[in-house]
């Protein structure tokens, strides 16, 4: 198996260590290795990319995690702009088309079509009557994504510079973060109906209404306003290209690398210890295995500190999710799917619904999510003719699934498979009823659980948006890429945001913390440099 994790890794010290392969660790890595860094990158998976990562069976494959990603469509824009540099150039994206998602609330279809001035201009014509709050709105949702660079960058910052400058460039994008989604759509109108379709995408981020920072909800609108993509021959093309820049750099990738604990001595990050008992050294320890899991799990318990875990371990880990993964022996084009993806609300209390879901165990998600992966991608029909591939997630919380926890993948038993029997068949009629012309179309249909995630990524709880993205997650100061710990290190999506996009540009905040210099010129510049 190519990559696989050998005890050969111990003879060498490297420049940075970094634990999990996911977006962000994979975009740390590639920045690090380009600035001339011996980088290695352990990945516990039999597959690098974490949540990029895609999945076969028989003549089908899906992607886990990556289902759209905004700003791509132009190559302008700053974050394709990295993309390019951080793979090469050799990343291609597909454009979703003029309407990315579509929300269906009660039966009405609602489209959210890209362009800042069509999306304003259509959900006017939804709500001729609500024209000056729609407009407020998104006057409001643009000035979030204006003011997350200086938020976002404060966090490459050592703590003593933040508490001297750090204030002056957190409180603009504190204006927003510190109000609920709720609280703000409330001040603007009362109408139900448009605040439940203005807050229809909330899918991205996990997490109600009432209860998500509008920050998060500004920042997915933005990511999104300019249109989707989605990347050419599917999600693990990212961390394929990613995989070969890091390579071509000298650096190493090493998968079925279960690392144990984090070494630190005097308050230092030295190393880290895997499960077999081997210790490998460096300079910097990157962890990119999430906040919680890296205070409270990878440091051991003498080297914790409660000025790390108290206020973090207030902050809970998002909300898991069940999905379906749908194969089908017609094609695409037979069966008129379209690249969008549809967001599916039995009614427009969105609020209500969600608050009776968590607390009514095994209730149906109040949200179901439906996306066409093998629509999207131009490459899949030459690839797999007569065949299409579609997902279909609702949220289900982990402790329902608590009890099966310790018993093994795919050997929990004949209750476990009941249940999974039951919830597969409830997301398939929902999906038969939103597009009736499948029926006698499926060849396969499996389904993934709140443990089938927590197995493969080794998140708790089985999350796959990292940190509840409440006000509180905004204001904890220590979710930046350097700790209170001497070349300790965090990645990820949880010291940005949730999203591709992010984890990814987490990357470049860790590697210009590590490294001390300006990032952004060399991508501002890569085209004409390289």
């Amino acid at each position: 198996m190519k990559n696989l994790y050998s005890s050969e890794l111990t003879k060498s010290t490297y420049d940075a260590i970094i634990i999990g392969s996911g977006i962000g660790g994979l975009s740390t890595a590639v920045f690090l290795a380009k600035a001339g860094k011996k980088v290695l990158v352990l990945e516990k998976h039999y597959v690098p990319g974490g949540f990029s990562h895609t999945f076969k069976r028989k003549k089908f494959e899906w992607d886990v995690g990556v289902h759209y990603v905004g700003q791509m469509n132009s190559k302008d824009s700053m974050m394709r702009k990295t993309f390019d540099y951080i793979t090469n150039g050799k990343l291609k994206w597909t454009d979703m088309g003029d309407v990315y998602d579509q929300a269906i609330i009660e039966g009405t279809t609602y489209n959210f079509k890209k362009g800042r001035a069509h999306q304003i201009n259509q959900m006017i014509e939804y709500f001729p009557e609500e024209e000056e709050a729609i407009r407020q709105y998104y006057a409001l949702t643009q000035k979030v994504g204006v003011n997350n660079t200086t938020f976002f960058s404060e966090r490459t910052m050592p703590f003593w510079l933040s508490k001297t400058v750090g204030y002056f460039m957190r409180k603009k994008f504190y204006i927003y973060s510190q109000k609920t989604t709720s609280q703000v759509l409330d001040s603007l109108t009362s109408n139900e109906k448009l605040k439940a379709l203005l807050c229809s995408q909330c899918g991205n981020y996990g997490l109600a209404p009432n209860k998500s920072s509008f920050a998060i909800h500004g920042l997915i609108v933005e990511h999104f306003i300019e249109g989707g993509s989605y990347p050419v021959g599917g999600a693990s093309n990212i961390h394929k290209k990613m995989t070969a820049v890091i390579e071509a750099n000298n650096g190493i990738i090493a998968i079925k690398a279960d690392v144990k604990n984090i070494i630190i001595k005097n308050n230092k990050a030295i190393g880290v210890e895997m499960m077999n008992g081997d210790k490998l050294f460096s300079k910097n320890i990157v962890s990119n295995a999430g906040a919680h899991n890296t205070f409270n799990k990878l440091l051991l318990k003498e080297d914790q500190k409660e000025a790390n875990t108290i206020e973090l371990n207030k902050i809970k880990p998002s909300v898991s999710h069940v999905c379906i993964y749908v194969g089908l022996n017609a094609s695409d084009e037979e069966l008129n799917l379209p690249k969008y993806n549809i967001w599916l609300y039995d009614n427009y209390q969105l609020n209500v619904s969600q608050a009776h879901h968590l607390k009514t165990i095994n209730s149906p998600s109040p949200i179901t999510y439906i996306s066409f992966p093998s629509a999207k991608d131009p490459e899949w029909q030459s690839k797999n003719p007569g065949k299409a591939t579609i997902q279909v997630l609702g949220s289900y919380p982990y402790e329902w699934m608590k009890k099966w926890e310790d018993l093994k993948w795919q050997k929990r038993g004949p209750e476990y498979e009941k249940r999974k029997e039951e919830i597969k068949n409830d997301l398939l009629e929902k999906l038969y009823k939103t597009l009736p012309q499948l029926k006698g179309k499926v060849e396969i249909c499996e389904l993934s659980t709140p443990l089938s995630t927590k197995h493969f990524s080794n998140y708790s709880n089985g999350e796959i948006y990292g940190l509840e993205h409440t006000p509180e997650r905004f204001e904890l100061k220590q979710l930046r890429a350097k700790t209170n710990y001497k070349n300790l290190f965090l990645t990820g999506q949880d010291i940005v945001c949730v999203g591709v996009g992010a984890a990814m540009f987490s990357g470049l905040i860790t590697s210009v913390a590590i490294l001390k210099r300006n990032l952004l010129w060399r991508v501002i510049r890569y085209k004409t440099e390289e």
